[in-house]
């Protein structure tokens, strides 16, 4: 049972030194990056230092609806913001003096998705997309209630690494850009939703849910799940989410964690990330495991 059980957890909050830390330099560093030949970003002329999310979910039609807002740098002076997007529907976009620009989309990719080129003004300082997903973009996974462990309600997690984000999320899908970020997800009242970020950890009753990270990530490590899942606190400073029906053996399974962090940070010193949250998804999660700060 530990052996599955592992098999199908999601690590929303571990920091390993593939993904970065919160001591890496940000975009307001203005470091010139290398090219980057899975991306159709123009970042080293225009760089997202900042997301904010504003997205709806629809398990019916298996969509995600809202706006993205990008706050950035223009390192160039450049009159287009160019960013990554796959099979999204964009609806308009609006500059931050409140007009709506006109925009183009690029060749389509099947591998990379498409370029989406949006006209700026020299001292724009951030654009807002109004957009929605396709139900079947490549990084979001719309599980029936029959595919989860409780059998009742639908699920909903995302895997956006390697280049994935950009099915789901307008922005400059590369390892080398890295933003902070705040969301609001909107959900039924019965699921909670969690994401890459500062969680709550019980249900809303209007089924809305806010997150904010304040540390510079890459778009890969963007993650969100919807479902109906439960909280067990296993020490200062960690815990774990599952299904009501699996909450138990998860605890079991992972009753040693507080003592493996606090035998890490007397080693290294205190979790540079704050809270470690441990996602148990349901069995027909098809990965190993995720690590999202």
């Amino acid at each position: 049972m530990r052996k599955e059980l592992w098999m199908i957890m999601w690590v929303m909050v571990v920091a390993v030194s593939g993904c970065g830390s919160p001591k890496d330099k940000d975009s307001s560093d203005f470091l010139k990056l290398q090219k980057d030949d899975h991306s159709f970003a123009n970042f080293n002329e225009v760089r997202v230092k900042h997301l904010s999310l504003d997205l709806v979910t629809d398990f019916d039609r298996k969509v995600l609806s809202g706006s993205a807002r990008l706050e950035f740098d223009n390192l160039t002076q450049s009159e287009v913001l160019v960013l990554d997007v796959g099979n999204l529907e964009i609806e308009e976009i609006i500059l931050d003096n409140g007009e709506s620009t006109t925009y183009s989309l690029g060749k389509e990719s099947d591998i990379l998705g498409q370029a989406l080129s949006i006209v700026i003004e020299p001292t724009t300082k951030w654009v807002k997309i109004s957009y929605a997903t396709s139900p079947d973009a490549k990084a979001l996974q719309w599980l029936s209630p029959e595919q989860t462990l409780g059998k009742e309600h639908p699920f909903l997690f995302s895997q956006s690494q390697a280049i994935l984000a950009r099915t789901w999320v307008p922005c400059q899908d590369g390892p080398g850009v890295k933003f902070t970020y705040d969301a609001k997800i909107k959900t039924d009242s019965n699921l909670i939703a969690l994401m890459s970020a500062e969680n709550g950890t019980t249900k809303s009753a209007d089924g809305v849910y806010t997150f904010k990270m304040d540390q510079p990530i890459s778009s890969y490590l963007l993650a969100l799940t919807v479902g109906d899942l439960e909280y067990q606190r296993m020490g200062r400073n960690s815990g774990v989410f599952a299904e009501p029906q699996m909450l138990d053996k998860a605890v079991y399974e992972l009753e040693s964690m507080q003592s493996m962090i606090d035998s890490a940070e007397a080693l290294y010193g205190p979790y540079a990330w704050g809270q470690y949250d441990v996602v148990i998804l349901p069995p027909s999660f098809p990965f190993g495991g995720m690590e999202n700060p």
